[in-house]
Parts: C-alpha cells; structure tokens; sequence
C-alpha cells in the first residue's frame, strides 16, 4: 500500500482496489478527486477533531491539471478510510446489484474506523 499522502497515492491505491490500474480508465481522475473532498468533508463532519487546530479541509481543486504531488491532510491512521470512502463513492456509480452492496459495506467501513477506538 503507497503511504498515502497525496493526492496521487489516494487515486493510486483507490484504482488497485477498484482493479481499474490501466488506461483507459474506467473512472476519470477528476471524478476521483470529487469523491476524495467529498470523503474529507464527511470525514471533518464525522471527527472534526481531526482538523484542529484550524477545522480546515485540504480541498483538492479537481478543476484542470490534477496536482497529483498535493498534500492531503489526515491523521495516517484514518487514510485508509479515505481510500474505502473513494472507492465506495465510485462504485456507486456502477449499475450491477453486487456493487451497490460492496459500495455500500466500503461507506460503511469509512464510517466504521473513523468512529471506533482501536486498542
């Protein structure tokens, strides 16, 4: 798994899970980015605690070129969250039943770890 600091690493590690690794690509890199802001605002409306000291979100403006070298701000131990938050946002946009669940479980699993205390 890349460390995932950036905004490439996060669209790296999203495409291996959604095994889209390969252009062309079945989800646009900009739709990606929507969902990875989408992710840090529910993730700053779930733990607003992790934004402090300035509550700020690092939004990444998927307007143009992508600056895949962009910062994205989070605590390391809840960056995999934001990977299955990215994932389940792009699997919603499939048609297949399957996938709406496996969306669905990924949301779920975001929620999950950015709200339990891990011992």
């Amino acid at each position: 798994m890349a460390a995932l600091e950036t905004v490439g690493q996060y669209i790296e590690e999203s495409r291996r899970l959604l095994q889209d690794e390969y252009p062309p690509y079945r989800y646009p890199d900009d739709d990606m980015v929507d969902a990875l802001n989408l992710g840090l605002l529910e993730a700053k409306r779930l733990r607003a605690d992790l934004f402090l000291p300035l509550f700020e979100v690092s939004w990444v403006d998927p307007v143009g070129t992508i600056d895949t070298a962009a910062p994205v701000t989070l605590d390391p131990m809840y960056r995999s969250a934001l990977v299955y938050y990215v994932v389940g946002r792009m699997q919603l946009r499939d048609d297949e039943p399957t996938v709406d669940s496996r969306a669905g479980a990924l949301l779920q699993k975001f929620a999950a770890q950015l709200l339990s205390v891990q011992g």
